[in-house]
């Protein structure tokens, strides 16, 4: 199977600043750190799991610092190849984070991305708001910012339809935190109509 981070590259998995506007996240080589650290958290779901989901299996996940909602990304890839459709609803999400879809996008690695976001990003990041309208003007990627605090992700892979539900945001600060993961067509196209059409957009 093609490995697509290479972990010996790094040889000690240090903490990165997330501060906002931190030059680190404008840096292709520590975004690719990023993505790297992800590999040892790759780890703790395979872990919990045993196995990815298959046709209809559903997993509740409790978490303890182990991961975040952005670590299944890196993981489904590794298990299942190149995303196909992304599609994620969320309260908040990091600049890191931002970046490192960037480059997954870049490498071909996902190819269609959502995200709908709470509206207040506007006054209380305006660094990612910056970066989302950047981003949804340069890539096939789309946002729509509502009064959102729901957390779902959507990842169609292959013929896999895999739905991500937790407490867990887009961000870097996983404490105790908990997840359903399952593999459904069915679930994965109603919440996705949630996402894209029952949501109502608010202007920003």
């Amino acid at each position: 199977m093609k490995k697509y981070f290479n972990i010996e590259e790094i040889q000690q998995a240090e903490p990165l600043d997330d501060e906002p506007g931190n030059s680190l996240t404008k840096s292709g080589i520590h975004v690719e750190k990023f993505l790297q650290l992800h590999e040892f958290r790759i780890n703790s779901i395979k872990e919990l799991n045993g196995r990815r989901p298959q046709e209809n299996d559903m997993y509740f996940l409790w978490t303890v610092h182990s991961f975040n909602a952005f670590t299944f990304i890196p993981y489904i890839i590794r298990e299942c190849g190149v995303i196909s459709e992304l599609i994620i609803s969320t309260f908040s999400i990091s600049t890191r984070i931002i970046d490192a879809l960037t480059l997954l996008i870049d490498r071909g690695l996902v190819l269609s991305f959502h995200i709908t976001i709470s509206e207040s990003i506007r006054q209380r990041q305006t660094d990612i708001y910056d970066r989302l309208m950047i981003l949804s003007e340069a890539k096939p990627v789309t946002v729509l910012y509502s009064w959102n605090h729901s957390k779902i992700s959507l990842i169609r892979a292959g013929d896999n339809y895999f739905d991500v539900e937790g407490s867990g945001n887009w961000g870097e600060n996983a404490q105790h935190e908990q997840y359903v993961f399952l593999n459904s067509k069915s679930v994965f196209e109603f919440r996705k109509n949630e996402i894209l059409h029952a949501i109502k957009p608010r202007t920003v």
